[in-house]
């Protein structure tokens, strides 16, 4: 290593002096022969001396250049003499000489001067060596320059990808890098420009003359079949033929090896083309056809100058094709044939001048029937008819009914699938019927009522684009004759079929049960003995109805019948006929839809008496008898039908209530009271009596009131032995015997049902039980309360006045949810009512009957007045009070609440609210008119999902309103009645 003071003067170690003499031997021998051509010096290095190669950034020698001379003591940095010699100069090595540039420290590394760095074997600077740039080995790309340590390019270029680029004329770096220039443009002043003669549409340089998206312009895109030139869309095609303008004209050709120019939009995969130019000598519709061709065709019409479709058909009738354009005149056209889906062969192409379209083009002549002849090929399409057409030709004729009267329209004999309209009045008038395929025919029919002098307008059009040869037909509907068939009278049972599915058969009688709507047929049937006769439509294919009239299809009904039994749609009557009687039969449908197919069965039956026996006055009394062999005579009111029945006739000895039952009977019987006779009209009926088979009836009869009692089957299959017990009921507390509870109040009774007889059904509950009967007479005006608490079964409570045939003053089952009842009603001063014990199902027992009066406010008596206040609020409590008021069904169900009753007088016109919101129960609020039985004003149950109650209703100054809080179910409490200006 250096160490200072060891030498006094500079010198070379021993390898530096062997180095040197090595050079020097070369040198020489160069020199001797005069070439230094050989010596190439390093990167960094200059050739000075005559072949010696020196670093002048370092050589004191050599400073800054071959002939730069340091002084002594002086060194050379960066090619400049500066500073004395230090005499640093020092030994290293195993020399112990002066360490020779390049072998400091034994490294082999040049001793570089400041801002100088070894690469390479030489000294260089990093900040300016486009070699080593900013690091040693880092080269510049060809053409860049170092700066600073960096790579920079030359002046007025870019860094782009590792090279030096002109923005402002580098195709592919133009105006920023990585800018590339499309096709046919080049960069101008860091801008693509296309080439002279394009245009830039869409970031692409395209010929406007030429382009087929841009021709012209950009964004003028060129059709289907068009091509660009000189700017313009142009239609151009290949061969084809010009067939100039005669009309008509028949072009018979082939699309065998023919060339595709167009894709027709009417075709979903299209075939080879003809193609033929036509020009219309003046202007019209003009029609083009492809019939008779030998192959599933296609036609189209295309605007010769832009090749714009004007028409385009696949199927106009079958597999041919068939056009209709309207067209100016000498307006040049390309008529396309091709095929479906790749179909190819011979074609016939026609092509015609349509006749301007008219309506009508004739009349009808009003003697009928007529029959109209004509084309449609070559008319105009005038109108667009209703259903099935779409703009096909089409002729029309106007027609005057010379009466009133059904008409029939039809197409038959026509020969292609055809259209039919009719239109009221003119050709613009309202559809009166429209029809394509009658009877799923080609053909078309419609039938009309007219009246004497009306006027329509018959439309023959064709469907899905048919056309040729029509006929119009037009009839007079004649109505069957009534009765159209006579049934046999001399074999029975006897089965006749048909049908009501007739064309143009609709309704002419009405029926007296059901809709009877459906078309009829008719049948006059004389009874050749006195019997039952029955009539069925058993087996018939729709819902029929069954009407039976006396003499003449206008004579009186005898029977109808919808449904025979439920779920059975035909139908059933029985009538008792005499000998010689004749009627009309008239099987009819249900709905004007109910037709078809018919079977209509007869049969006769000799029946016995009725009454078959007359039981006189005699009670108590039973009788035994069957029904096994009897017949099926009379229809009781309640159970089922179709069970067979006896008849018996009883008088009543005196007046009272009489128990009549079918106790003991081995069948489900029905029981059923008539007034008078057999004929007489029903005064009751009882099919399970106390949740038994069999039946009951109690009965109020005045003397000598003659009854007949109808035992029955409660289905056709019940029938067999039975047992009738009739007896007169002696006990008091029925209909015609009630007990009188006189007109005092608070009173208390006690009593039992059981061994009471059924007289009355409640309005309320279910009930079948036996029921006891009070009356009261209410000695003053006011709302009295009747209730069963303490009874020892579940009651049902209803009041009725003046009778058990009264109207219901009210009813009650549950009584707040518990199990007895309670009614309130207002009376005034001698009103009767009768009280109604009764127990729900079939329960029966002890009860306690309790009649009091209301005292205190808020009934529908003793409303509490809160005058004209506003806005208002009130509090106070319904438990305690009466049901003075039923909301209406619309608004809550069942409610048997009590409530609060209150008037209100509105002290100016405007909307007000009412409601009750702060009530601690679900209430119901209802507002009323003229007391707690006038008109229903507002009502509400459950007011925005809450169970308060609100309503909003308009009021003029003065008007006085009935407000009622009453409770949902027997719900009652706390309310709070708030009444305000509506917002």
């Amino acid at each position: 290593m250096s160490q200072p003071g060891l030498r006094s003067r500079f010198e070379l170690s021993f390898t530096a002096l062997w180095l040197t003499a090595a050079a020097l031997l070369v040198c020489s021998a160069s020199c001797a022969r005069g070439d230094t051509s050989s010596i190439t010096c390093d990167d960094g290095l200059a050739m000075c001396g005559g072949g010696a190669c020196v670093d002048t950034q370092v050589d004191p020698d050599h400073c800054g250049g071959c002939d730069g001379v340091c002084a002594s003591g002086q060194r050379c940095e960066a090619g400049e003499c500066v500073g004395e010699d230090k005499g640093n100069g020092g030994g290293g090595g195993d020399q112990g000489g002066v360490e020779a540039p390049g072998e400091s420290e034994g490294t082999g590394g040049a001793l570089c001067a400041p801002g100088l760095e070894p690469c390479s074997g030489g000294c260089v600077d990093l900040d300016i060596n486009p070699h080593h740039c900013g690091g040693c080995g880092q080269e510049c790309p060809a053409g860049q320059l170092c700066e600073g340590g960096a790579c920079r390019c030359d002046g007025g270029l870019a860094a782009c990808g590792g090279s030096c680029a002109d923005l402002t004329k580098d195709p592919l770096h133009c105006g920023g890098c990585d800018v590339r220039c499309g096709l046919h443009a080049t960069c101008v002043d860091g801008e693509c420009a296309c080439d002279e003669g394009l245009t830039a549409c869409d970031g692409k340089c395209v010929d406007l003359a030429s382009h087929p998206q841009h021709c012209g312009a950009c964004g003028a895109a060129c059709g289907g079949g068009l091509v660009c030139q000189a700017g313009t869309c142009t239609c151009i095609v290949g061969e084809h033929e010009d067939i100039g303008s005669t009309t008509p004209q028949v072009v018979r050709g082939t699309t065998l090896g023919a060339d595709t120019y167009f894709g027709l939009d009417c075709v979903a995969a299209g075939s080879t083309e003809v193609v033929y130019k036509f020009t219309t000598e003046e202007a019209g519709t003009y029609r083009f056809d492809t019939a008779g061709s030998s192959y599933d065709t296609a036609i189209a019409v295309l605007d010769r100058a832009v090749c714009g479709e004007l028409a385009c058909n696949d199927d106009r009738a079958g597999p041919e094709a068939a056009a209709w354009v309207d067209l100016e005149g000498g307006k040049e056209v390309l008529v396309v044939v091709s095929g479906y889906n790749g179909a190819q062969g011979d074609f016939v192409l026609h092509i015609d001048r349509a006749a301007p379209p008219a309506c009508p083009v004739g009349t009808i002549e009003p003697t009928l029937p007529q029959s109209v002849h004509g084309d449609t090929w070559a008319l105009g399409d005038a109108l667009v008819a209703s259903c099935g057409s779409l703009d096909t030709p089409d002729a029309s004729y106007a027609f005057t009914a010379p009466h009133a009267g059904r008409f029939i329209f039809d197409t038959a004999g026509s020969s292609f699938d055809t259209v039919l309209e009719l239109r009221s009045g003119t050709c613009t008038g309202s559809m009166i019927s429209c029809n394509n395929n009658n009877a799923s025919e080609k053909t078309s029919r419609v039938v009309a009522s007219l009246t004497a002098g009306q006027t329509v307008v018959a439309i023959v059009d064709g469907a899905e684009g048919e056309y040729g040869p029509f006929t119009l037909n037009v009839s007079e509907y004649v109505p069957p004759p009534c009765p159209e068939f006579v049934l046999d009278a001399t074999t029975f049972p006897q089965r006749v079929m048909g049908t009501t599915a007739i064309v143009d058969r609709e309704s002419a009688l009405s029926a007296p049960c059901g809709t009877g709507a459906g078309p009829e047929a008719t049948y006059a049937f004389t009874a050749p003995a006195d019997a039952l006769y029955t009539f069925d439509t058993i087996g018939s294919g729709f819902d029929s109805v069954l009407h039976i009239h006396d003499g003449t299809c206008s004579g009186p009904s005898l029977g109808c019948n919808d449904d025979v039994a439920t779920g059975v749609l035909q139908s059933q009557v029985k009538v008792l006929l005499d000998e010689g009687q004749t009627v009309i039969v008239v099987v009819d449908g249900y709905s004007s839809s109910a037709s078809g197919a018919y079977t209509l069965n007869v049969s006769q039956t000799f029946v016995p008496p009725c009454p078959l026996i007359d039981l006189g006055t005699t009670v108590p009394q039973t009788v035994t008898g069957t029904t096994a062999d009897a017949v099926d005579l009379l229809r009781p009111t309640c159970g089922g039908a179709g069970g067979r029945e006896a008849t018996y006739s009883f008088t009543a000895p005196e007046a009272g209530t009489y128990l009549i039952d079918t106790f003991g009977s081995s069948f489900n019987t029905t029981l059923a009271a008539l007034d008078g006779s057999c004929s007489g009209t029903a005064i009751a009926c009882n099919a399970d009596a106390a949740g038994s088979q069999q039946s009951q009836l109690t009965l109020d009869l005045e003397e000598g009131q003659t009854i007949l009692l109808l035992i029955d089957g409660e289905s056709a299959a019940a029938s067999g032995d039975f047992t009738l017990n009739v007896e007169r009921f002696d006990g008091g507390g029925t209909c015609s015997t009630p007990i009188e509870l006189g007109s005092s109040y608070p009173q208390v009774v006690t009593g039992s049902t059981v061994d009471q007889p059924r007289s009355v059904t409640p309005s309320c509950g279910s009930s079948t039980a036996p029921d006891m009967i009070y009356s009261f007479t209410a000695p003053e005006d006011g709302t009295y309360i009747f209730d069963t608490l303490g009874s020892s079964f579940d009651t049902v409570l209803q009041i009725l006045n003046g009778s058990c045939r009264g109207a219901s003053l009210g009813c009650n089952d549950d009584f707040s949810g518990g199990r007895q009842s309670r009614v309130s009603t207002v009376l005034v001063a001698g009103q009767t009512a009768f009280i109604v014990v009764d127990g729900r199902g079939t329960s029966a027992g002890d009860y306690v009957l309790q009649v009091d009066r209301f005292s205190g406010p808020g009934t529908c008596s003793t409303a509490i007045d809160l005058g004209s206040e506003l806005p208002l609020t009130r509090t106070g409590t319904t438990s305690g009070q009466p049901n003075s008021a039923t909301p209406v069904s619309s608004c809550t169900y069942s409610s048997t609440a009590a409530d609060m009753v209150f008037t209100y007088t509105a002290p100016a016109d405007g909307d007000y609210v009412i409601d009750t919101i702060g009530s601690s129960y679900d209430t119901v609020l209802h507002v009323h008119s003229d007391g707690c039985g006038g008109e229903t004003l507002k009502c509400n149950d459950d007011w925005g999902g809450t169970s308060r109650s609100s309503v909003r209703l308009t009021l003029t100054a003065g008007e006085v309103i009935t407000v009622i809080v009453d409770g949902y179910g027997t719900s009652s409490g706390s309310f709070t009645l708030n009444i305000s200006p509506a917002p």
